[in-house]
C-alpha cells in the first residue's frame, strides 16, 4: 500500500475555484426560466436552494442546477429558477446575479464540465520533483475517473449508504442514516439528529429542536410514529435521488479498481493504491492504449453489459455487497426513479499545468503549488490531486 503526501487543500476558500461552464442557451427575451449565475462559499447545495426559495419566494422544486459544488471552495455555478424575475442577491458567502433568459432548466446534460483553479500547500521541498513528474505524467495519460469522497456526502458518518437501504427496502434504516449526525454538520443539526437517534420512536422529545424538513418529518411522525415510508417522502427529492446515485457511485468505483487490478495483472504494469473512507482507489502511471477509451457501468436495475470481463466484475460488487442489480430499482417510492449509465473509466484532463512551486506563507519552510486544469462533467478535481500528489516512487 503506497501513500499519499500529507499536503493541503482547501485551506482558504480561495485555494480551491470552481468555474461551471455550461451550454445553456441564453436569451435576452423573457422565457418560462430566469438564468442566474451563483458564486458561493461555505454553503452547501442543499441549503442554500432553500433560503434561495425563501427570498426568491419560489418553491424550491423551482430551482434548478446543474450540479452539487463542494462546499469548502469559492464556486460558480449557473442556477434557473421557474417563473423568475430578474434580480441580484447578496448574503453572506454567496452572490446571485441575473443572466438571462431560458426555455427550459439547466441540468446536467448542459454542463460541459468545470475549469479548477486550486493551490496546493504544504509540499515538502523534497516533493516537488514528484509532483512535476506525476503532473506530466497525468497530463499524459490521463487518470481513473473515480467519484471522490465529497460524493459519498450522505455517509459521512460512517454507519452506511442511505441509498443501499432505499433500494433494499428498509425504510427504518434508510431513515435512521437520514438522522444520523456527522461530525461535518453544524451544532445545531448535530443537536437535532444527536437527540433523534438516542430517542428513536419517542419524536416528540425532539419536536422543540426541529426545524425545516427535519422538523417537518418529526412532527409527522409524532402522529404517526411508524410511518417510515411516508417520512422517507417527505425528503427533498433532489435529497433522496442524491443519496441513491451516491451509492451507485460507490459500486462503480468499486467495479473501476476490480477492472484495474485484472488488467494490470494481465498487461504487466503498476498499480499504486491508497484507502480511502469507503474502498481503495487503484492508481496507474501509464495504461495501455487499448483502454484508455473503456466505459464502465454506474450501475442500476436496466443495466446491460456485453464486456464478460466487466459483467462478472459486478456480479462479484454486487455479491460482496449483498445487494441484487433487480434492488437497484426504487420500488414503492413514486418520486424516485433511477438509472444506470456508462460511464468513462479514464478521465484525460484539458490544459492541465501549474505554477513555480513557491514558499508557502502558511506553513513556512514547505511550498505550494497553483494547478490549472479543466474536467469534464462528473470527474472530480481531488481525485486528480491525489494522483498528482502520490508518492509512486
Amino acid at each position: 500500500m503506497l501513500r499519499s503526501a500529507l499536503v493541503k487543500l482547501k485551506v482558504t476558500p480561495a485555494d480551491f475555484v470552481v468555474e461551471e461552464e455550461t451550454d445553456l442557451p441564453l436569451s435576452k427575451h423573457a422565457a418560462p426560466y430566469a438564468v442566474f449565475r451563483l458564486s458561493k462559499r461555505s454553503w452547501d447545495t442543499f441549503d442554500l436552494i432553500d433560503l434561495l426559495a425563501r427570498r426568491l419566494r419560489v418553491r424550491r422544486e423551482d430551482i434548478s442546477v446543474g450540479g452539487f459544488k463542494d462546499r469548502h471552495g469559492s464556486t460558480s455555478q449557473v442556477v434557473t429558477v421557474k417563473g423568475g424575475r430578474p434580480r441580484a442577491l447578496s448574503d453572506s458567502n454567496f452572490t446571485l446575479q441575473f443572466a438571462g433568459w431560458s426555455e427550459k432548466p439547466v441540468s446536467a446534460r448542459e454542463v460541459r464540465g468545470n475549469r479548477f483553479t486550486i493551490t496546493v500547500r504544504d509540499i515538502g521541498p523534497g516533493e516537488v520533483p514528484r509532483f512535476e513528474r506525476n503532473i506530466e505524467s497525468t497530463a499524459q495519460n490521463g487518470l481513473p475517473n473515480y467519484f471522490d469522497e465529497q460524493r459519498f456526502g450522505s455517509a459521512r458518518h460512517g454507519a452506511g449508504f442511505m441509498g443501499k437501504e432505499i433500494c433494499l427496502g428498509k425504510r427504518e434504516n434508510a431513515l435512521r442514516l437520514y438522522f444520523t449526525p456527522s461530525k461535518h454538520d453544524d451544532q445545531k443539526t448535530r443537536k437535532l439528529k444527536k437527540c433523534v437517534i438516542e430517542s428513536w420512536g419517542s419524536w416528540q422529545k425532539c419536536a422543540g429542536l426541529g426545524f425545516g424538513e427535519y422538523g417537518r418529518i418529526l412532527s409527522y411522525l409524532a402522529t404517526s410514529p411508524r410511518a417510515y415510508h411516508q417520512a422517507l417522502e417527505m425528503i427533498d427529492r433532489r435529497f433522496l435521488l442524491f443519496v441513491v446515485n451516491a451509492y451507485q457511485s460507490f459500486l462503480f468505483n468499486e467495479v473501476l479498481a476490480r477492472w484495474l487490478r485484472e488488467l494490470a495483472a494481465e498487461e504487466g504494469f503498476p498499480l499504486h493504491s491508497l484507502r480511502y473512507a469507503f474502498g481503495t482507489y487503484e492508481f496507474f502511471e501509464t495504461l495501455p492504449r487499448s483502454a484508455a477509451d473503456a466505459m464502465l457501468p454506474v450501475p442500476g436495475h436496466d443495466t446491460v453489459v456485453t464486456d464478460e470481463r466487466v459483467s462478472r466484475i459486478l456480479r462479484a460488487v454486487l455479491t460482496d455487497e449483498g445487494i441484487r442489480q433487480a434492488d437497484l430499482r426504487v420500488r414503492q417510492m413514486r418520486r424516485i426513479v433511477v438509472h444506470g449509465i456508462q460511464r468513462a473509466a479514464i478521465v484525460m484532463p484539458e490544459d492541465l499545468g501549474a505554477s513555480e512551486a513557491i514558499d508557502d506563507e502558511l506553513y513556512p519552510g514547505n511550498k505550494k503549488m497553483t494547478l490549472r486544469f479543466f474536467l469534464p462533467r462528473g470527474s472530480y478535481a481531488t481525485i486528480l490531486v491525489k494522483r498528482i500528489a502520490l508518492a509512486t516512487r
